[in-house]
């Protein structure tokens, strides 16, 4: 009896190492191939990829594959997936190939999400398709880091804004250009010489020679002022929220949409099937 006890246990520890070893194995660097898809070569480039990408921009950036999303949509696996593995950092995006649901992702968060717009994760999904349609997931995944590194340098486009699906609001992003700097200068400096020009002109003011006789025209008047609240009527309507069918197009060249993962965090995002 004590003898099958201990070849269970011994049975048991081996299947748990070797379990901690295939988890390990699936891990390299920011490259989880959960899926088994990738060569050492692919992984490697991917490593470079992605280090490049993250050194410039900030971001936390991961590789991933998955042969099981545990009943989850591929979006919603790789939102969670980016939430657990980078729960401090937000600014970031998972590339995604997941071949449970069949279906290539890019989840994006925090300052991401203005880079990546809808048509721009369209056009990376574009690109990526024809590889992860070929088997080429190696190729898929890097043609996807890119488009994400390519996207990086652009900057955000002008006109970018938030549409949060789940509450319709919107969140527009904007930045000064040195010609707006410029003109605000201008503005202020023109302002500032023409209450100068009036101020001078009023009082004819010829500095050095001129002194103000505040006790001759001086003034102090003290009132006692009261307000009384009398009535408040405020009126209640309701603003229809604008749909897509709006005659705007929904994949516009600057909108980035977004949603919640079940962390709560605010995700952007798309994903393609193959």
């Amino acid at each position: 009896m004590r003898k099958k006890m201990k070849a269970m246990l011994l049975l048991l520890t081996m299947l748990f190492l070797l379990g901690g070893i295939s988890v390990m194995a699936a891990q390299d660097g920011n490259v989880y191939d959960d899926a088994g898809l990738l060569t050492d070569s692919e992984i490697g480039t991917l490593n470079e990829q992605i280090g490049a990408l993250q050194e410039k921009s900030g971001w936390n950036v991961y590789a991933v594959t998955t042969a099981d999303a545990g009943g989850k949509s591929a979006t919603a696996y790789a939102d969670d997936f980016f939430d657990v593995h980078s729960p401090e950092q937000e600014d970031g995006v998972a590339v995604l190939i997941d071949m449970d649901n069949r279906e290539i992702t890019i989840s994006t968060c925090g300052e991401a999400i203005r880079y990546l717009t809808d048509s721009r994760i369209d056009s990376i999904l574009d690109d990526a398709y024809s590889d992860v349609s070929d088997g080429a997931y190696g190729a898929c995944l890097m043609t996807m880091v890119a488009g994400v590194a390519d996207a990086y340098d652009a900057g955000i486009p002008g006109g970018q804004y938030n549409y949060d699906t789940d509450t319709g609001k919107i969140s527009r992003h904007h930045e000064l250009t040195l010609s707006e700097i410029l003109i605000v200068v201008l503005l202020a400096l023109a302002t500032a010489a023409i209450i100068y020009s009036v101020v001078v002109g009023k009082y004819r003011m010829h500095f050095g020679n001129y002194q103000y006789d505040f006790h001759e025209n001086g003034n102090i008047d003290l009132r006692i002022s009261e307000d009384r609240f009398v009535n408040e009527m405020t009126t209640h309507r309701r603003i229809p929220r604008q749909t897509s069918s709006g005659g705007s197009s929904h994949h516009s060249s600057g909108r980035s949409s977004t949603h919640h993962s079940s962390s709560g965090r605010s995700h952007g995002g798309g994903s393609r099937k193959f």
